[in-house]
């Protein structure tokens, strides 16, 4: 998951009162046209895989996300079928650009977990597969839902393992970096270093996303020795970004370019650890941003 995405999707929980106008019309009623229907399932599906933080969530998930993309498909068909008499054409055109800015963050959200191959929930990728099948999505991330079951050999583990040991170095210069974020103008001038930092530490990345049943048993003792020298730095990683997302102003345009570095830095980190990342950017991470957005809405900004 995109940490944006993320980041918008607590967004959401705050403002969550205002959510219940997103279908209604300027009128005051309801739009219950094909437009309005699509608009409602749209968001629903962002809302459902947005929440998606691991592997129980994704596969608590899986059963509904089909029930919606076969909606989707169905209001779609109904929307663009050129004999369809019932189009609510001036629905169509006031819902348009809603309904483009709504999926284009639904596809986004789509697009991270399947390069997170779904938390490893064979179910949810199995839905993923089918929303494809349907045309609700392009085939483009078909290739990321392929699990991979290779075991790396001896020599391909201990390269993996020396990888892993040098992102200590760049992780404590991600740090450093965040540690500089004190206000906007700070994050502004950091969010270049940010980007190129992200691209650098990809360098040498595994095509595919490993876990501990990639290695062989009797090469698993280095790979736990690495990722316990990694852990303490992800989360003081994690404390940072945390503590900078709880700035005061963080919501506003002001932060827009340091968050779009600091998404790159997140999916970044996923990658490149992805042997130990999710036992430090877990499920509380959630509830921990929700906390300090909390925090900052209710701090006025310093002139």
């Amino acid at each position: 998951m995109h940490l944006r995405r993320l980041v918008s999707m607590v967004m959401t929980a705050i403002f969550l009162p205002l959510l219940s106008f997103a279908a209604v019309r300027s009128d005051g009623q309801r739009n219950d046209g094909a437009a309005g229907q699509l608009l409602r399932v749209t968001n629903e599906m962002w809302l459902l895989l947005s929440r998606v933080t691991d592997r129980e969530t994704a596969e608590k998930s899986a059963e509904r996300f089909v029930k919606l993309a076969q909606e989707s498909a169905s209001l779609s068909d109904k929307m663009f079928d050129g004999d369809a008499r019932a189009l609510d054409v001036e629905a169509l055109d006031r819902d348009a650009y809603r309904i483009a800015e709504s999926y284009d963050e639904l596809c986004q959200e789509f697009s991270s977990l399947c390069h997170a191959r779904c938390y490893g929930s064979p179910q949810l990728m199995r839905a993923f597969l089918q929303a494809m099948d349907l045309g609700v999505f392009s085939d483009d991330e078909r290739e990321s839902l392929n699990t991979s079951t290779r075991v790396l050999s001896e020599q391909e583990a201990e390269r993996e393992v020396q990888r892993l040991g040098k992102m200590i170095a760049s992780d404590t210069e991600l740090l450093d970096l965040l540690a500089h974020v004190q206000d906007a103008p700070t994050a502004k001038k950091v969010a270049p270093q940010l980007t190129e930092l992200a691209k650098r530490a990809m360098d040498g990345c595994p095509a595919f996303r490993l876990t501990e049943e990639n290695f062989l048993k009797q090469t698993r003792g280095k790979l736990l020795e690495v990722c316990r020298r990694l852990e303490p730095l992800l989360w003081r990683i994690r404390n940072e970004i945390v503590r900078i997302v709880g700035l005061p102003g963080y919501d506003s345009e002001q932060f827009d370019a340091f968050s779009d570095a600091l998404d790159s830095v997140y999916e970044s980190l996923s990658k490149t650890h992805s042997e130990c990342f999710e036992e430090v950017f877990d499920a509380s991470f959630r509830t921990d941003l929700d906390d300090a957005l909390h925090e900052g809405l209710s701090t006025k900004p310093q002139d």
